[in-house]
């Protein structure tokens, strides 16, 4: 019987690796990341206690800021850089802490309200950290024109956060090199704005090229794995101090289990006990494998969030819009949800709808259309979104002209984020 359960498991877990990769189709490898985490975690380390902090004694407040100018060429990379912030945050964080999440282009930008993208770790601290992929940005600024001012946008953030000694501020990058948009003007490092922070706040050093870290990663392809790169510039203040922790140190909480550990099985039931759980364990990756072998699949279970707008799948219509997007303003005589996008018209530009695991976005404007979907290019006025875990965020993106001031045209560009997560809502 331990045989026969084992090769059972065997073929489920083959299958279910076989059904998460995707023929023809890159991605990134998540498992890559991890040496990262650990560079970066010994960088910090030692530049809080050069700072003279003990982070191992003490209460951090981690803010990570993205940019955000080549998420639309590559979204991979942007993928990649959000995997790594909330890895880090999972084997760095704990009870007491905060983390905050920040974008940046050639200046900071709001994707969304900042008083909402500050998480306080609380006593649940695993409940706490498995929502911190939610404070990361997904797309560009609205307008972007690429690019990006390290200089100045840390200078924005040492504004904001200057205050709190216990700050240690990570902006992830493809280049730590400033990188000018169309028609920008970058601070440099020796403009007076970025000399008084290095007043306050110590960058700290490592490659040539302005960054603290190189932090390589791999993106699985159907030709083979290809290496690629993002870097971490890390800000520490010149003298760290934070809270001193009550419960233990930061190392002691990290390695303590989550959850109690279950008591040993009496004598005489420790067999039966033993063939009950590997049952269990072989349906519950039975209903796994279903799921990715054509059960109900992303079709049924899991969330999908359209901008700020969460949907449950198993509630949505197979076939039919459930959703559209428009300017602020407008209501759609079928009284479906609206996403409502500012700076378009007050008119219906586009449609979702669910098709078995996909979801179906199609333009139905004559003035703004849909120009690409997760950074590739739209081929007419429709495309799809596979409702796959392993699929990053799919930023929609809608160019077209509207009328300004006077009645004069001018091309506009917005962006809508779509995302999809599992569990249901």
């Amino acid at each position: 019987m331990k045989l026969t359960l084992t090769v059972a498991l065997c073929v489920l877990c083959s299958g279910l690796s076989l059904a998460q990769t995707a023929p023809g189709k890159s991605e990134l490898d998540r498992a890559s990341i991890q040496p990262d985490v650990q560079r970066l975690t010994d960088v910090v380390n030692e530049a809080v206690t050069s700072a003279g902090g003990d982070l191992n004694r003490t209460q951090a407040h981690w803010v990570i800021a993205f940019s955000t100018g080549h998420y639309k060429a590559d979204p991979l990379g942007a993928q990649a850089a959000r995997e790594l912030a909330t890895q880090f945050i999972h084997a760095n964080a704990i009870a007491g802490d905060r983390v905050t999440g920040r974008a940046w282009e050639m200046n900071l930008w709001e994707y969304r309200n900042p008083t909402g993208l500050t998480l306080q770790i609380g006593t649940d601290a695993a409940a706490d950290k498995a929502r911190v992929s939610n404070i990361w940005p997904t797309t560009p600024a609205v307008g972007s024109v690429g690019g990006h001012d390290t200089e100045r946008a840390a200078v924005a953030l040492q504004k904001e956060f200057g205050n709190d000694a216990s700050t240690i501020l990570i902006m992830l990058t493809n280049t730590a090199a400033s990188v000018g948009g169309a028609g920008s003007k970058l601070l440099g490092t020796n403009a007076p704005a970025y000399q008084a922070l290095l007043k306050d706040w110590t960058r700290i050093s490592g490659t040539q090229d302005g960054a603290t870290v190189n932090l390589p990663y791999v993106v699985k392809t159907p030709t083979g794995d290809v290496q690629s790169q993002m870097q971490a510039v890390v800000f520490v203040p010149k003298t760290f101090t934070g809270a001193g922790l009550t419960d233990g140190t930061r190392t002691a909480q990290l390695e303590a289990p989550e959850t109690p550990a279950k008591p040993e099985p009496k004598s005489g039931g420790g067999n039966a006990g033993l063939f009950v759980l590997a049952l269990l364990g072989l349906a519950a990756l039975g209903a796994v494998a279903w799921k990715f072998l054509g059960g109900s699949g992303g079709g049924g279970k899991g969330s999908l969030r359209v901008g700020d707008t969460s949907f449950s799948l198993k509630e949505l219509p197979n076939g039919r819009p459930f959703c559209v997007i428009a300017g602020p303003g407008f209501t759609p005589e079928d009284d479906l949800p609206v996403i409502p996008v500012q700076g378009l018209p007050a008119t219906r530009v586009a449609e979702l709808s669910k098709a078995g695991k996909e979801i179906k976005v199609r333009g139905v404007s004559e003035d703004i259309q849909l120009s690409s979907v997760a950074g590739r290019v739209v081929v007419g006025s429709t495309a799809t979104i596979p409702l796959r875990l392993d699929q990053p965020d799919a930023p929609l993106e809608f160019s077209g002209e509207v009328k300004g001031p006077g009645g004069v045209p001018r091309e506009i560009t917005r962006t809508v984020n779509v995302s999809y997560m599992q569990g249901e809502l």
